[in-house]
């Protein structure tokens, strides 16, 4: 069955949130589909409520965030549905709202200085990232974002790279991206061949598109891929969940500073 596309955009209502909502619709057009703001309240309950004050309490949190949603939506979104509050945890609420019907891009935002900001209380971009089973776009938001040309794709032969949600991806921006690079980054102590024969694989498989390989290995690794990130305009770096680039504390945060916030590219995260 095919399923239709739908933007899940998470927002808190902190700085430079129009820009977050402005590419989630920009994606939305060219992928056809459905745009639903989620935000989860802090539910700030005294501890000595009954179930009647708290309710009251979570219901006038509730209003609140719904008019604050309505006039971020300017008049893109109409039905009530579209419009999702809950004081649940961010994951937990994300996994009521999926649905077979539905290939779902979860939208969050990265504020400036690269650092990740929590999104909501008790949850944050990272654990989205981490555990969510969507696929997951991280955006830079100090600045608008323009639409992919080119999809930069991390991959490790020993990490599974999960080809449903790639191809749903590509599929969905077909008229857009036309250029995919894989890329490997090795240590120094690792031995290239079995990570070669992984990319000249994937090479092959996406030969419907302008493919290309490459492997950034030792001291300067880092650097190189920096530098290509920079000259990569118009592009998405796509990364696996669990794989190295996200678990391993260092390489984390070289990709999230050095390659999503300073080049100012968004990151996609394909789940499990």
């Amino acid at each position: 069955m095919n399923k239709r596309n739908r933007i899940l955009v998470l927002i808190d209502f902190s700085s430079n949130t129009e820009n977050l909502i402005d590419f989630a619709f920009s994606i939305a057009e060219i992928v056809n589909a459905k745009v639903i703001f989620v935000h989860q309240i802090p539910g700030l309950v005294p501890a000595m409520a009954d179930e009647e004050s708290r309710r009251e309490i979570i219901k006038g949190e509730a209003n609140e965030a719904y008019s604050k949603l309505r006039k971020l939506a300017k008049d893109r979104i109409y039905s009530d549905d579209s419009f999702q509050i809950s004081e649940k945890p961010i994951l937990a609420f994300l996994k009521e709202l999926s649905s077979p019907q539905y290939f779902d891009w979860v939208f969050t935002g990265l504020k400036e200085g690269g650092v990740l900001k929590p999104l909501f209380i008790g949850s944050t971009t990272l654990s989205v990232i981490d555990e969510s089973e969507m696929l997951t776009v991280t955006v830079p938001t100090e600045t608008k974002m323009n639409l992919p040309e080119k999809l930069l794709v991390g991959v490790h032969p020993n990490y599974e790279l999960n080809r449903e949600h790639l191809n749903s991806v590509l599929t969905a921006l077909e008229n857009n991206v036309k250029e995919i690079e894989f890329f490997t980054i090795l240590k120094e102590t690792e031995e290239e061949q079995s990570a070669r024969e992984h990319l000249l694989k994937l090479q092959s498989e996406y030969k419907s598109f302008k493919s290309e390989i490459q492997i950034y290995k030792g001291n300067d690794a880092t650097s190189a891929l920096r530098e290509k990130m920079k000259q990569s305009h118009n592009s998405f770096l796509v990364l696996q969940q669990g794989s190295r680039s996200l678990t391993d504390k260092l390489f984390r945060k070289f990709t999230i500073n050095e390659l999503v916030y300073r080049a100012q590219t968004p990151l996609l995260v394909l789940s499990k």
